[in-house]
């Protein structure tokens, strides 16, 4: 029986066939972004994990064509080339075409209400799809035309400013010496604490500290303090910046001809309405000039394979600087952007070594088809073995909010159900991404970490390294499934906690249950400072 697929505003209300009788059809989902209200009765059963379930079967077919991607002009300034599902949804609109694809076969009629002008046009193709008008195209490609040069042109004057005023930063930069390149992250100091390499710097002297050009002017010259840390910005050129204004992402011909060119279209329209191009941009150029410039002997970063690291890697390649990429972040098995497939060039563009938080993601790493020898454990400097947490049935729930702003809305909308009204929850923001609520009595903001909490009914979180904190804190650790989109998930392979969509979540928290014990030593490794120096400052060189 054909999907019957149509916008919010031509929602059929007699029956497609008249032979079929009663209601128009038996069940309806809408695509991610696409508001409707239609009886939830009717909607189509665990839609979150039936969703989930087709994400986990694109990532091949994203990576071969996010490979394709990178080697185009400029399309390897777009995360569609890198995988990288926490900041694109390409994989997800992949995996709501495998979903309608799996539908057609279904003898249900089944609605899809898709108000998306390129995702629509790309579902109509499909053999067997009952497709009515697609939404206009041209009112919303124009809209986004004109943000994305806005957003650039307020982008230059806000990196030219940057340029100037951090200009003077360039004076701490050490000539020929080792450095980390990070993000100005809140967790920072001038004192020698760096929230992704903990206490390295007062462990190694002589370490620079390089700023990432999207660390703000008031962070960068506030770690720049310690004399040590110097702004990338430093190192660019005003006249370069002014050109970012009309960098802008075009398709090549032979994608243009292929199945997926609607999505393509999509995500070239996307990335064209903002300045996340034109920053990877600057970013290149800026790292481009610090290395010609002060040619650093190593330099080790949070690594997590994104267009402006594998331009980083090619640049430094070319100079004899080495390369550290440290795996600070947690994998997981939906954070396609750390497998080596998407990456044109293969290796060229990989970082010389590769440093693991612990064994667990170090075999993860393997499996994604990483080489052994430029695999290395140095431990763990974000998560801690120690832990305050603790299970306590009285205690509030932990609601870790994500990087991804429309699952922190959902997500806060369990502290509302009706089940829930004696429960207390605390919630964290995530630390890059703030979301503003408000606060009552029994849902407060907390600034401490799970580590630094004491006794929790339960953890719910999406995204992020919070499941696992919860999970080595004994405490009962649920991960969120949102209605419309995917929640990467990020544990180590042969860990599991229950993932539940927003209709379960109710009963899971009245009744919570401790997860087994979990070894800590089995996923991390303690901090090995020898690893460091020797990776950092190689071949004897003094620091």
């Amino acid at each position: 029986m054909p999907v019957i697929l149509r916008r919010s505003t031509s929602i059929p209300t007699s029956a497609p066939n008249p032979n079929s009788g009663g209601d128009p059809f038996d069940l309806w989902f809408a695509i991610t972004g696409t508001e409707v209200s239609l009886p939830v009765a009717q909607s189509l059963p665990d839609l979150s994990r039936t969703l989930q379930h087709h994400f986990d079967q694109i990532q091949d077919d994203w990576l071969s064509l996010a490979r394709e991607i990178g080697e185009s002009a400029r399309g390897g300034l777009s995360h569609v080339a890198t995988g990288a599902a926490y900041i694109n949804d390409f994989g997800l609109m992949l995996a709501w075409t495998a979903l309608v694809k799996s539908l057609v076969r279904n003898d249900r009629r089944i609605l899809v209400v898709c108000d998306d002008p390129w995702m629509f046009r790309h579902l109509a193709r499909i053999e067997s799809i009952d497709a009515g008008t697609p939404p206009p195209l041209w009112p919303l490609t124009g809209r986004l035309f004109l943000r994305g040069f806005a957003a650039r042109t307020m982008l230059v004057l806000r990196l030219v400013w940057a340029a100037t005023v951090l200009a003077s930063t360039r004076a701490s930069a050490r000539k020929g010496g080792p450095a980390i390149l990070v993000y100005g992250h809140p967790g920072s100091d001038a004192l020698g604490k760096d929230a992704y390499f903990g206490t390295l710097m007062s462990e190694i002297l002589g370490l620079g500290r390089a700023l990432h050009t999207d660390c703000m002017v008031k962070r960068a010259q506030d770690l720049c303090r310690d004399g040590r840390s110097y702004s990338l910005h430093a190192w660019g050129s005003r006249t370069v910046a002014a050109t970012l204004v009309f960098l802008r992402w075009r398709l090549p011909r032979q994608l243009l001809d292929g199945d997926q060119h609607w999505l393509l279209r999509r995500a070239a329209a996307l990335e064209n309405s903002g300045g996340a191009l034109a920053m990877t941009r600057w970013q290149s150029h800026c790292q481009d000039r610090w290395l010609a410039d002060m040619r650093p002997s190593t330099v080790a970063w949070p690594w997590e394979n994104h267009p402006w690291e594998r331009q980083f890697v090619r640049s430094a390649r070319c100079r004899d600087v080495e390369t550290v990429g440290y795996q600070h972040a947690v994998i997981g098995r939906h954070q396609f952007n750390f497998s080596p497939a998407s990456n044109p060039d293969g290796t060229k563009s990989l970082p010389d070594t590769i440093i693991c938080n612990g064994a667990a993601y170090r075999a993860q790493l393997l499996g994604l088809g990483h080489e052994a020898e430029r695999l290395r454990v140095g431990g763990a400097f974000r998560v801690s073995a120690e832990s305050s947490a603790f299970y306590d049935p009285d205690g509030p729930v932990y609601i870790a909010l994500s990087s991804i702003q429309p699952i922190s809305r959902q997500m806060l909308a369990v502290a509302a159900m009706p089940g829930l009204a004696d429960t207390r929850f605390v919630v964290k923001d995530h630390p890059l991404y703030p979301i503003a609520f408000s606060e009552t009595g029994m849902l407060e903001r907390t600034a401490l970490t799970i580590p630094e909490s004491a006794g929790l009914r339960a953890v719910l979180y999406s995204t992020g390294t919070t499941g696992l904190e919860g999970l080595l804190a004994g405490v009962p650790t649920y991960r969120f499934l949102p209605s419309d989109r995917i929640a990467p998930d990020i544990l180590p392979d042969g860990i599991k906690v229950p993932e539940l969509p927003s209709d379960e979540v109710e009963s899971a928290l009245l009744s919570p249950e401790p997860p087994p014990p979990l070894d800590w030593t089995k996923i991390m490794a303690p901090v090995d400072m020898d690893i460091w120096r020797s990776t950092l400052v190689p071949r004897g060189a003094l620091c």
